[in-house]
């Protein structure tokens, strides 16, 4: 099903790229290459990045699209599209949601909007960091995997506020 809909998620995009065409034909712009990627984690429905070189990617979150396929395909493509492409024909000098991105949006036939509306508690519990136990003189503290990794490899040593005392595993 992962393949499927980010072959999906990859013709929409591409798709989106053509019907801007004659736009940026008409300001002297080639179509752009952009990559599509569907390894996007997190609350974040869709990403563009810009690398050196000038290549750039769309990074999509599928554990988002799986929730409504139909919406995501229709909102969160065109919005990343149209960051890809107001950055293109401006040179990156607009706001990421100001005007020339929101006709952007209308441009390609979808309803400017800043933000996704997915509700995300199917996908609140599979990305939550793991919590460490740690204790000190007074209680229990629970320590991120970055804090409890330093720890481990001997980098650093982190102490309880209230206590002053060298937290330890449990």
């Amino acid at each position: 099903m992962n393949d499927l809909l980010c072959a999906r998620l990859r013709q929409a995009t591409e798709d989106c790229l053509k019907q801007a065409r004659p736009l940026l034909a008409e300001r002297g712009r080639r179509m752009l290459t952009v990559l599509v990627h569907c390894d996007l984690h997190g609350h974040a429905a869709g990403q563009v990045r810009h690398h050196p070189g000038g290549h750039i990617e769309i990074r999509y979150n599928l554990d988002i699209a799986r929730l409504q396929p139909e919406v995501f395909v229709a909102q969160t493509v065109p919005h990343e599209v149209a960051h890809v492409l107001t950055g293109w024909l401006y040179d990156q000098r607009v706001r990421p949601h100001g005007p020339e991105w929101q006709a952007m949006m209308r441009h390609l036939g979808s309803e400017p909007k800043r933000c996704h509306d997915f509700a995300l508690t199917d996908t609140d519990s599979l990305h939550r960091q793991r919590r460490w136990a740690y204790h000190c003189a007074c209680r229990k503290h629970l320590l991120s995997t970055t804090r409890h990794n330093r720890i481990r490899r001997g980098q650093r040593q982190y102490q309880c506020r209230d206590c002053g005392e060298i937290l330890r595993p449990i």
